[in-house]
């Protein structure tokens, strides 16, 4: 370069990555030691220093990428969102509620076996709603809605007996299904959880339903303890 000339000197690009791809890299592998920090000692566990020394990397590197733990917190929550939309996309496809609810429940455990931190964090997401109340406004991950919708449909379709409240079946549903993410996520490993997914489907298909339509419980005459009519709930 002669002298006096300020222009810049060309750097050839090395071979390998394409652009930008060590940035996206370098966020995910923020996200993922993020999660599994929030999923292992909670939210208010997971300052930048801990997330940092999850990932391996420098508190600056993390300041670049995310302004505050909340917006790293509120994208783990978009991420999440996406994984129970692509439930969510799998649970539509049976024709009914007790076909989709197995769908919905096999999804779960093929997610899991992907990446088991995601399928924790949809628990963990609600439990930290409930323990920070700033957290509220990213409490809900979408799978509560996905079911309303479901029992909403199936309701429509004539397969929720009279006197059945659709708010009722979605809790239900929802408490079962909670419970499925939490063992998936937490409790034990992946290829444990198919006879678990297995027996509970088949709970839902032969005790929820027998005639095709989810009745409503009633108290037997000698005592207060619901009893099952004719193998439905």
């Amino acid at each position: 370069m002669a002298q006096g000339d300020d222009r810049p000197v060309a750097v050839a690009r090395r071979r390998g990555r394409p652009v930008n791809s060590d940035s996206v890299e370098t966020r995910n592998r923020i996200l993922r030691a993020s999660r599994q920090v929030v999923n292992e000692r909670g939210y208010q566990a997971a300052t930048f220093q801990a997330i940092a020394v999850a990932a391996g990397l420098s508190r600056p590197t993390l300041h670049y990428y995310f302004a505050s733990r909340e917006e790293i917190y509120q994208s783990l929550v978009v991420e999440a969102g996406a994984v129970v939309a692509e439930l969510a996309d799998r649970a539509r496809r049976p024709a009914t509620l007790v076909g989709q609810f197995a769908a919905l429940v096999e999804a779960v455990r093929e997610a899991d076996s992907r990446d088991r931190s995601q399928i924790a964090f949809i628990v963990s997401a609600r439990l930290e709603s409930a323990r920070n109340p700033e957290l509220r406004p990213y409490a809900s991950t979408g799978l509560r809605d996905c079911l309303a919708t479901l029992v909403s449909a199936a309701r429509a379709r004539g397969e929720l007996s009279d006197g059945v409240e659709v708010a009722t079946v979605v809790d239900v549903l929802y408490a079962m299904l909670l419970g499925v993410v939490f063992y998936a996520g937490f409790v034990d490993d992946a290829d444990d959880v198919f006879p678990i997914t297995s027996q509970l489907v088949h709970l839902v298909s032969h005790g929820l339903v027998s005639d095709g339509r989810i009745s409503a419980t009633r108290c037997d005459t000698n005592d207060d303890t619901p009893s099952v009519v004719g193998g439905q709930l």
